[in-house]
């Protein structure tokens, strides 16, 4: 009885010890990354991205400044419109009010930036969305 008693305890402290040292499971894709957003503020993230826009542009302190109130504006603005419910028919509706949304922005951030200024943001976009549009046909070549 007392070996039993032995051998049941030497498995369970070995169970335990063994478990203990697995790594944790890693999020689903882009999963780490929405958690962090969602913490910031939309203060938080506007700074951020003015900053972010200003060392790659080179922009003014004045330019920085409007460049940061615009991004206030508009991660307000996203907010709420997430807050909404997300219906199928809302959800198109949604989706053209995000793109008027992004082509506000596009022209009051033109009205911001010079003209070369703007050519090297819209640049840094097209890269970006062509580094986005790879990366989705890799997930999707996977799949």
């Amino acid at each position: 009885m007392k070996k039993l008693l032995v051998l049941f305890a030497a498995f369970s402290f070995s169970v335990a010890a063994a478990s203990a040292q697995t790594t944790p499971v890693k999020a689903a894709h882009g999963q780490h990354h929405k958690g962090a957003k969602a913490n910031k503020t939309p203060e938080q993230r506007a700074e951020q991205k003015a900053k972010s826009l200003s060392q790659k542009l080179g922009l003014t302190a004045a330019q920085t400044e409007q460049v940061r109130q615009l991004h206030l504006a508009r991660f307000q603005e996203m907010r709420a419109q997430r807050t909404q419910t997300a219906s199928a028919a809302d959800k198109q509706q949604r989706h053209q009010a995000m793109k008027a949304s992004k082509d506000r922005y596009e022209a009051q951030l033109k009205q911001i930036l010079s003209a070369e200024q703007y050519t090297k943001y819209a640049q840094l976009q097209a890269q970006k969305q062509a580094k986005h549009k790879g990366q989705h046909e890799q997930r999707k070549a996977k799949s």
